[in-house]
């Protein structure tokens, strides 16, 4: 059978999380505390045995003429001992059906490994999201151009700004309720989010959504029209010797698209999906 979770099936939703995934504890433990909702999630049960689950995850996503609703494809899992019998197939081919029904245009997903890639296209998605990677090193005689803070939910609409003004389409798009979420993951789970602002500490020029770990420091998501200068003022302000940057490009594949329509596939961005 498959529906949607309720409240009670929860305890069996995040056992099968942990089975499946080996996320740190702390993100899992904070998504489920602040992102999960039960009717986004869809599940497979065999009797009352939880087998396999995916979570509908809204979203808006922004054409070159028109903003569309998608879903987002996320946490899809089938427990071990039920892999291989065609359940994910079943989910995804049910999602498809209830996008349609609610006006959703497309399902959209981020593979966990490159081979999923291929897995997923039998489903439909196309390769249709990228990022590029740099990695820079810290410049000691770089120019300091205005200061380097800590972001807030005040920024959420100065972030949108600088956001949409570095994409074209297609894109997602990000309310303001997914700004405050994304900086309070970074805050509660140990990240950093910074602004880059003008001189006079008003305008936010660029941003950046950094972690902090065994290599080194890592902006998962840096946007800017000046990136070079930022991620100097950025290396400065951390102490930092070096930090790898992924920010809009072409070279890694990052996610896939499945339109219902058969619309066309054109390159596009998405990113900080809890990915």
């Amino acid at each position: 059978m498959i529906r949607f979770a309720e409240p009670e099936d929860s305890a069996a939703v995040i056992d099968l999380w942990n089975r499946c995934f080996g996320d740190d504890r702390a993100f899992t433990d904070w998504f489920f505390q602040n992102r999960y909702c039960p009717e986004d999630t869809l599940l497979y049960l065999d009797g009352d045995t939880l087998c396999a689950m995916v979570q509908m995850l809204p979203y808006q996503l922004q054409k070159a003429s028109e903003t569309v609703a998608v879903t987002y494809i996320y946490g899809a899992c089938t427990a071990p001992e039920y892999r291989r019998r065609g359940r994910m197939a079943e989910l995804l081919q049910e999602s498809f059906r209830l996008d349609q029904q609610k006006g959703r245009a497309a399902s959209i997903l981020i593979p966990a490994e490159p081979w999923l890639f291929g897995f997923y296209k039998k489903y439909g998605y196309d390769t249709a999201f990228w990022v590029s990677n740099q990695q820079l090193e810290a410049d000691p005689q770089a120019t300091i151009v205005g200061e380097i803070r800590p972001l807030t939910d005040a920024d959420c609409a100065a972030l949108d700004h600088v956001y949409r003004n570095c994409l074209t389409a297609p894109y997602l798009c990000r309310t303001a309720k997914d700004w405050e979420k994304q900086l309070q993951m970074f805050r509660d789970l140990g990240g950093m989010a910074l602004g880059w602002y003008a001189a006079d500490g008003q305008e936010l020029m660029g941003y950046a959504f950094l972690w902090k770990n065994d290599d080194g420091l890592w902006a998962q998501e840096l946007m800017g029209q000046h990136r070079e200068t930022m991620i100097q003022m950025i290396l400065q302000y951390c102490h930092a010797d070096s930090m790898k940057v992924t920010f809009p490009g072409t070279e890694q594949r990052l996610g896939c698209i499945h339109y219902h329509d058969n619309s066309p596939v054109e390159p596009g961005y998405f990113n900080l999906l809890f990915n």
